[in-house]
């Protein structure tokens, strides 16, 4: 069987009446040298088929889970069954722009060692092609991880989560065999830990500035479609994720001074502690950014209308506990980091409006 250049992975759960779009987007790119490997974890065994279904063209691969993996072993489960020479993965709610695959073929081929790329939110229904060539940058991939131990905004778009990045298949299936869980996506936050053990095992990343793939409609702020929302309101959607996992709460909690259960930045962190690996490079954790990263999540959260009294009550116990000077040097970054946020909301909606007048045209 002949070797397609792109494997595209799809890993989904309960979504079928938005999998047929990010199916479509695929199928329309210009460079038509893939394979679209399905991995339907639905509770319903019809629902995901039947909309697979729908769709006729032979580079669907379509695979049937048991229907309770967790999202970490459907995520593995899809990159099992991949073939093609190099891999990315597309989540149900995500969309390809036009021409995304031929953009990463130009890089790959160009020497590439992984090629990741932003993901935007907008409040369209497609995005037209991006304009070529795409200007990109070469980040040296210990630099991104310090950045992360240091609560830089930009590490966060940086570190390769799979979502927003393409490499050699060749360079994950090693990883893999490398992993400490034996899984490449693996537990806790599949698209985070991902990115950690490869970041422990590759110089650099060429990094696009042209947004491959978005999120029409603005999903990620409506939360239905939303995990990283469901951690913020507690839902049974999080509860069910927290529950399949083959760590505890108490586990995860333990490696962090704020002592919250379904604050998504520590099941981050206990991603980074076990699965950053870089001989000779241990980025230490700058806890007074973490301390105003928690601060920053708490009000999102209550903006978005969780309760956030657990971890109120956590970040307060844990600043109790710390000094004067440590307390200071943390509400200070706490204002930074407001700055920062509110000059890249303006910044995303002036972005946002700029691609709705674009397709207006």
């Amino acid at each position: 069987m002949r070797e397609p250049f792109f494997t595209v992975l799809l890993p989904t759960k309960n979504r079928s009446e938005i999998l047929p779009g990010a199916i479509a987007s695929v199928l329309a790119q210009s460079d038509g040298d893939f394979e679209l490997v399905i991995s339907d974890n639905d509770d319903s065994p019809e629902a995901t088929r039947d909309a697979v279904s729908r769709f006729g063209d032979p580079r669907i691969r379509y695979v049937r889970t048991t229907g309770n993996l967790a999202m970490h072993e459907n995520w593995d489960h899809a990159f099992s069954q991949a073939s093609g020479k190099n891999v990315l993965v597309l989540e149900d709610k995500m969309r390809l722009v036009p021409n995304a695959l031929a953009v990463l073929r130009e890089h790959l081929l160009a020497g590439a060692e992984l090629v990741s790329f932003p993901v935007t939110f907008v409040k369209a229904v497609e995005l037209p092609a991006v304009s070529t060539p795409v200007r990109s940058v070469e980040l040296d991939a210990r630099g991104i991880a310090e950045d992360f131990a240091r609560f830089v905004p930009r590490a966060f778009d940086q570190i390769p989560k799979g979502l927003d990045c393409c490499a050699p298949r060749n360079l994950l299936q090693r990883i893999k065999t490398e992993s400490p869980t034996g899984f490449l996506f693996s537990h806790v936050c599949p698209d985070y830990s991902f990115g950690f053990m490869v970041l422990s095992r590759i110089g650099s990343v060429r990094h696009l500035r042209s947004p491959l793939v978005y999120v029409p409609n603005n999903w990620m702020w409506s939360g239905k479609y939303s995990n990283g929302q469901a951690t913020y309101r507690k839902d049974a959607i999080i509860r069910r994720f927290v529950q399949q996992l083959p760590v505890t709460p108490e586990e995860i909690i333990a490696m962090v001074p704020v002592k919250a259960r379904y604050l998504w930045i520590n099941m981050v962190l206990y991603d980074f502690f076990t699965k950053y690996r870089r001989a000779g490079h241990d980025p230490q954790i700058d806890w007074a950014a973490y301390h105003a990263f928690v601060m920053s999540l708490i009000l999102l959260g209550r903006k978005l209308g969780g309760d956030m009294a657990e971890e109120s009550g956590a970040v307060e116990a844990s600043l109790r506990s710390q000094g004067f000077g440590f307390r200071l040097k943390v509400y200070s970054k706490f204002m930074v980091q407001l700055w920062r946020s509110l000059w890249r909301a303006v910044a995303g909606r002036l972005a946002t409006r700029h691609h709705n007048c674009s397709l207006a045209r």
